[in-house]
């Protein structure tokens, strides 16, 4: 299967740039994936569709500060995006204008020290040698917006890129899907009958990362770290409704989280490599709650796989036409 045949022209206006003044206000698009009808509806219309019986799982992660700048030995300023922490003080990061970035070098910002460790795939290995990297991210960090918002981050973001629900630090971009409920939403949403259960993926960079292969199977996933507690497999294996995922991240981790030997969800906590694209056979999720993906994205496959690759063609086409906003803080789709 050919990427070219996911592509879609996505206009540089429809990226949403900012969220909308009010959560829950934003558009929604719904999509019947079985008989291919689209209404359009807003996103605090999502209760409306929620039955009894129903479970909810959301991703309760919460987005770092950890974006920062640093002066080198010879006072040059460079941007260091912390990705992942490995080890007690020890970071995977990228860091800007590597050029000027030396083994052992001491980076400084105000009281904080980090030393480069080593080289590693695309950055580096580096180790807190003054402070610790909590403290940096909430007094000297910034909000890593993806980097298609062609924008500095503001105060605002440090809310408005988490969820309401966010819990566990860890991610570098957030569960976008979930960026408009509000706790009258999920109030409403319990009242209808359903139960709200969840779990954690830390989001990573690679999200961003494009397929570049033409040939879909050949693209290798990023991978990421997920926690599926057995309260929550529970809840999801009793489910008496439909399985509902806010947003692609936790539909991999459901999805990483079933066992085909089992059948069901067993509590997993650990990396996935899990890569969804047409074809794949779903075990868990029964209704999807999403944003609008790049064109050349792994997320444009794992929505093609759910709903079909000709729907979700037909939804894009209809929501640019609507003028709805896409990504991060765009509109959303609810695909039943």
């Amino acid at each position: 299967m050919k990427m070219s045949e996911f592509k879609y022209n996505l206009p540089r206006e429809l990226i949403a740039q900012y969220p909308p003044q009010k959560r829950g206000s934003s558009n929604l698009l719904v999509l019947d994936r079985k008989s291919g009808e689209i209404s359009h509806k807003k996103y605090f219309n999502i209760p409306d569709f929620v039955q009894e019986g129903d479970v909810i799982v959301l991703n309760e992660t919460k987005v770092l500060n950890c974006r920062t700048f640093f002066l080198t030995p010879s006072s040059k300023k460079v941007e260091v995006l912390f990705l992942e922490e490995r080890d007690h003080s020890i970071w995977f990061c990228l860091v800007g204008r590597a050029k000027d970035i030396h083994i052992s070098d001491v980076l400084i910002n105000n009281e904080i020290r980090i030393e480069i460790l080593k080289r590693e795939d695309n950055g580096f290995l580096v180790k807190f040698v003054g402070g610790d990297a909590y403290t940096l991210f909430e007094k000297y960090g910034h909000v890593p917006l993806p980097p298609y918002m062609k924008r500095e981050d503001t105060k605002s973001d440090r809310e408005r890129y988490n969820t309401v629900f966010s819990n566990i630090p860890g991610a570098v971009a957030a569960p976008t899907a979930s960026l408009n409920l509000t706790d009258e939403i999920l109030a409403e949403i319990k009242e209808r009958g359903a139960k709200i259960t969840k779990v954690e993926l830390r989001v990573g960079w690679g999200t961003f990362s494009p397929v570049r292969e033409e040939n879909i199977e050949e693209h290798k996933i990023h991978s990421e770290y997920i926690n599926v507690s057995k309260q929550t497999a529970d809840i999801v294996n009793e489910c008496k409704g439909r399985v509902w995922a806010f947003g692609t991240t936790v539909v991999r981790a459901l999805e990483s989280a079933y066992s085909k030997k089992e059948k069901k969800v067993v509590p997993f906590s650990g990396y996935t490599q899990l890569y969804i694209y047409p074809g794949y056979k779903w075990k868990v999720v029964d209704v999807l709650v999403t944003n609008f993906h790049m064109p050349d994205s792994s997320l444009i496959l794992l929505v093609s796989a759910f709903a079909g690759k000709e729907n979700i063609k037909r939804a894009y086409k209809e929501a640019i036409r609507r003028r709805y906003k896409f990504l991060s803080y765009g509109d959303s789709m609810l695909i039943k």
